[in-house]
């Protein structure tokens, strides 16, 4: 089997129903292969870079028919399996129809990985062998893993949604569409989390059992079929957003377009829309990592990026950066080359961000500039040329920033530069922790149904701006899947080198930075602010009485061209400040210094605790520190890419 790339999936989930009908099968094929090649024309345009997971925990019939089609088109498979497997063969021993232990084994040595979901609290392994009810809340389980760890879920069902049974192919749709219920969950955060929520695509399949004979396989409308059906085709959508425009700026309410449909409609609507937002910002990833894998600097850049994790600073480790930096490789390979990937697109996006800001605000000021001078030929005979050229350069000034603006936005640079970021952030924390051992995930102290360290950064990560950082949540739990194929070993806990790396690379590490990159914001920011006041001061207190004086001397030649020239001095200073203070703001240097001084205090806090070597009786609360350390600092990346968000790049005001 080949490796998996170092790419980000689209991930479809599976459920439906044990007993299809024989004479259903070709056409259920047929269906299902369609939906796929749809997937990947629609949504990944069909370029080969965003691979296709599929999760089935290969039940007999609809897991099985979905998981087999997915296969021949070219998909991994992951296999999450409800208990441990010899105990889960047991369902199809001899199952509904013969061979069916044989089609397991088979498609279950296929699988990229086949992750077992942990026991349910008060659940065990002799408990599901003869309690019904228990084996049942394990099926539950892994319709939860799969719900949690897929974009996508296609249901081979007949729509019934009266029978809930728990683990029922009813009852996962449920929870795909709307959500874990709080009986069901035990825990207020993964119930108000609604990161996994998305849309199920809904094959409707006759069941053997209470089959309507006349009843057939059918596809429900789904994704851009269903978004066109209620949104219209693009011209109508144009014409929408133009009334939308209109209503707005003349203060009236919009017409809603969409009251006719029921709040079902609404919400899958919405499901529709937002997965195509979260698979295009994937696409644009895997194009961009793709690009950069293709060029001829990608191994320095990515080398240096991960070199960054392990940069030793004024001090002496105890751990060599080369040591330390093997060490990390070893334990977390792929996790340090996606991170390194994240880290430099998000570098080349940050500079093509601040260059947009850069040129608006230079243009802006150019702008003021000429405003200035169209005086000049009505006041200075010899200047009267310049009139026309000096009209031609604003207009065309204001253009370029008029260009400047559409490019930045139909390129996305500020928009993938807070996502890439963000994601590289959260992958920092996710090497960390795992050099660390802390691979339990929890949610209000009680452990949920996904497995590795990814699992506990995705737990962790902030749900106070859900629309904006839902991809960086879900990326993180479909890397889970990946990882749970190439993770061969338990973690051993926190071992003394691991301790000695985490605590100097990362906590002394982002101590440091954050104590250079407060003193630069400070710097910068105080440096614009002055720049600032010194030029409202010198408009008032300087130029001002040297115009009076030259208004006050002989008339003529060289001291009237002073005077006008000083004029427009008078004029630009105030508006030369204004651009200063606005491009401040918008760099939130102020905003993001305040950021900086909490986390250099919370780094250089922990490292003083942190002892300098771990024992078995320390190990439990160093690695407790590494993840209120984590936790701080997934929070302060959602408050930085929320700073962001809030200044969008635009002409200045």
């Amino acid at each position: 089997m080949q490796p998996f790339p170092d790419r980000l999936p689209l991930v479809i989930g599976v459920t439906g129903h044990r007993d299809l009908r024989d004479r259903d099968i070709p056409k259920l094929e047929q269906e299902v292969a369609a939906i796929i090649v749809a997937l990947r024309r629609d949504y990944l345009g069909n370029d080969g870079e965003t691979p296709i997971i599929v999760v089935s925990s290969l039940a007999e019939g609809a897991d099985r028919l979905v998981a087999r089609v997915a296969l021949a088109h070219g998909a991994r498979l992951v296999a999450p399996m409800p208990m441990p497997v010899e105990e889960y063969r047991r369902d199809f021993e001899p199952g509904l129809k013969p061979g069916n232990a044989a089609e397991f084994d088979e498609l279950l040595g296929k699988a990229l990985a086949a992750p077992v979901v942990p026991f349910t609290r008060g659940n065990s392994l002799e408990a599901v062998r003869v309690d019904k009810a228990k084996r049942n809340e394990q099926y539950r389980a892994v319709g939860l893993f799969i719900v949690q760890h897929c974009n996508v879920l296609i249901a081979l069902w007949n729509g019934d949604d009266e029978n809930m049974s728990a683990g029922g192919t009813a009852e996962v749709v449920k929870f795909k569409r709307e959500g874990v219920p709080l009986a069901v969950s035990g825990s207020a955060r993964a119930s108000i989390d609604v990161s996994a929520v998305g849309p199920a695509i809904h094959v409707n399949t006759p069941r053997v059992k209470n089959a309507d004979e006349a009843a057939g396989v059918s596809v429900a409308p789904w994704g851009r079929a269903f978004v066109k059906r209620h949104r219209g085709g693009r011209v109508r959508r144009i014409l929408h957003g133009v009334a939308e425009f209109f209503a707005g700026l003349f203060g009236r309410e919009p017409e809603n377009h969409l009251k006719h449909l029921t709040h079902g409609q609404r919400e899958e609507l919405e499901a529709w829309e937002d997965f195509e937002t979260l698979v295009t910002l994937t696409l644009h990833f895997n194009r961009e990592t793709a690009a950069l894998v293709a060029s001829s600097d990608s191994g320095r850049l990515m080398e240096k990026s991960v070199g960054y994790l392990f940069d030793a600073t004024k001090e002496e480790p105890s751990v060599t950066p080369t040591d330390a930096r093997q060490y990390g490789t070893d334990h977390a390979s792929r996790w340090c080359r996606i991170y390194a990937i994240a880290d430099v697109l998000a570098g080349k996006r940050r500079n093509q961000f601040r260059r947009d800001w850069y040129y608006v605000y230079v243009l802006a000021f150019a702008a003021l500039c000429l405003f200035g001078l169209f005086p000049l030929p009505n006041l200075m005979p010899f200047f009267e040329w310049a009139a026309n050229p000096i009209l031609v350069l604003y207009s065309l000034t204001f253009i370029a920033i008029f260009s400047v603006f559409v490019y930045s936005h139909i390129g996305k640079h500020q928009v993938h530069f807070l996502d890439y970021r963000a994601l590289a952030e959260a992958l920092r924390i996710v090497i960390y922790w795992k050099l660390a051992g802390i691979a339990a995930r929890h949610s209000d102290d009680r452990p949920t149904f996904a497995l590795g360290t990814l699992g506990a950064v995705a737990d962790a990560y902030p749900m106070n701006q859900a629309n904006e950082l839902a991809w960086v949540k879900i990326v993180l739990r479909m890397l889970e899947l990946v990882e749970a194929g190439e993770s061969t070993t338990t973690d051993p806990g926190l071992e003394p080198q691991a301790h000695a790396i985490v605590r100097y690379y990362w906590v002394h590490g982002q101590f440091d930075f954050y104590g250079k990159a407060l003193q630069r914001h400070t710097r910068f920011a105080e440096m614009l602010e002055s720049s600032a006041i010194l030029f409202l001061v010198v408009s008032p207190f300087v130029i001002v009485p040297l115009v009076i004086a030259f208004t006050h001397s002989p008339s003529g030649g060289h001291p009237s061209f002073v005077r006008e020239f000083l004029l427009l001095i008078c004029g630009l200073l105030p508006g030369l400040a204004t651009v200063l203070n606005g491009y401040s703001e918008k760099l939130a240097l102020k905003a993001q210094a305040r950021q900086y001084d909490r986390m250099r205090g919370l780094f250089d806090r922990a490292f003083a605790l942190l002892p300098d070597t771990v024992t078995s009786q320390t190990a439990d609360i160093a690695q407790s520190t590494y993840r209120e350390l984590g936790r701080e600092s997934l929070e302060e990346n959602a408050e930085w890419v929320a700073i962001y968000r809030q200044r969008p790049i635009e002409p200045p005001k």
